[in-house]
This record gives structure tokens, C-alpha cells and sequence, in this order.
């Protein structure tokens, strides 16, 4: 009997360490890439696109446009931020739920350690992950208002547009908003975990694949 419960606590530790090592490892390298190689990177190439759309915006005088744009990216942050809100507290319920937690364990729990702690653990990690996200869509709707009045401000008398300041606003924005779905994406193989480290594992090395392709793809 013991030997079973150091084999699954074994299992538990490697699979669930390696799942959250990889995930770590490659958002780091991600993170060195976008700054030493951004043009290898979408969000690289997708920073400078948004930067020469606000210096055709201000230059042009597009006031429209650059209401419009902004407008949906604000609409798309405050779902993604409603939604995590939504899900974390969701998931708080469920994890102060006794008995939600030990069905969960008793029926679909497949290899691992089973136990009522570890799983509320593992839940509260999914829920911190969650609010991470909300705090990141929700500072990318106030970069995003931020730059929609850079944008919109007129020049100084004898002095040209100058969309600096909007674009660092912007970058802002994006790179809250890129955070955000990052914690969306981790949220996956977390939520996977409770089933058991097996499952955390196969989900964290498919995100990964899915992560890399959406990182390095052109369009």
C-alpha cells in the first residue's frame, strides 16, 4: 500500500512539475523573443503595424477610424475581463464546495494523488490565474481609452502631430491584453489538472504547440 502512494505521489510531483516547468520555460523564452527578436514574433510585427496605424491616424486627422478601432478593441477587452471575473468566481464556488471537489476526485480523477486539499489547491490556482487575467484586460480598456484621447488631441500651435505618446499607450494596451489571454491559456491545462497530472501534462504540452504557432504566425 505505501509503495502505491509513494508511485502516485512520485507521478503527481514529475508530471505536474514538468507541466508547469514547460510552461514557464517557454514564456520566458517568449518574452526574450519579443524584445531581442520582435520581428519573429506576432506580437512583434503586430506592434509596429499598430504603431504606423496611429501615425496614419494623427497625420491624416482619421478621428473616425481611431474611434471606431479603439472602440472594439475596448469591447473585446471587457468581455475577455467580464468573462474571467465570471470563471474565477465560479471556480471559488466550486472549490469552497466540499462535496463538488471530493465527486470530482472520486469520479474523473485518473492517476495522482487524490485528495481533498491538493484539489482546492489546484483550484485556487486556476482562480489567481483568472483574476490575473481580469487585472490585465481591465488595465488594457483604460490603456485603451488612455490612447483614444492621444489620438483624438490636437497639436500645439506650430508644432506638428506627434503620435509618441499614443503609441506607447497603445503598446500598453496590446501587451495588457496579450497577458491576459496568456492567463486564458494557462487557465486550460490548470483546469485540466484536477482530473489529474496526467491530463495537466498532455494539456500543458498541447497549449504549448497551439501558443507557439499563434506566437510565430504571419497575418
Amino acid at each position: 500500500m505505501s509503495s502505491i502512494v509513494i508511485s502516485q505521489n512520485a507521478l503527481e510531483i514529475g508530471l505536474s512539475g514538468s507541466a508547469i516547468s514547460l510552461l514557464l520555460l517557454y514564456h520566458l523564452f517568449h518574452a526574450w523573443e519579443v524584445r531581442a527578436r520582435p520581428e519573429r514574433t506576432s506580437f512583434g510585427r503586430n506592434s509596429q503595424a499598430r504603431a504606423r496605424w496611429a501615425v496614419h491616424v494623427m497625420r491624416k486627422g482619421a478621428d473616425i477610424l481611431a474611434v471606431q478601432t479603439l472602440r472594439n478593441w475596448t469591447m473585446g477587452a471587457t468581455l475577455l475581463a467580464s468573462t474571467a471575473i465570471v470563471l474565477a468566481l465560479g471556480i471559488l464556488s466550486f472549490a469552497l464546495s466540499t462535496d463538488g471537489v471530493d465527486q470530482l476526485n472520486s469520479i474523473v480523477h485518473i492517476a495522482g494523488v487524490r485528495s481533498h486539499s491538493l484539489a482546492v489547491i489546484k483550484a485556487l490556482l486556476a482562480v489567481f490565474i483568472y483574476l490575473i487575467g481580469f487585472v490585465s484586460f481591465s488595465l488594457s480598456i483604460r490603456f485603451y481609452n488612455h490612447a483614444a484621447f492621444l489620438l483624438n488631441l490636437p497639436p500645439l500651435k506650430g508644432e506638428s502631430a506627434d503620435p509618441a505618446a499614443a503609441i506607447h499607450a497603445i503598446r500598453r494596451g496590446a501587451g495588457a491584453y496579450n497577458f491576459g489571454m496568456r492567463a486564458y491559456y494557462i487557465s486550460i491545462p490548470l483546469m485540466l489538472w484536477l482530473l489529474g497530472p496526467i491530463w495537466f501534462f498532455v494539456g500543458a504540452v498541447v497549449m504549448i504547440l497551439l501558443i507557439y504557432r499563434l506566437d510565430h504566425e504571419y497575418g
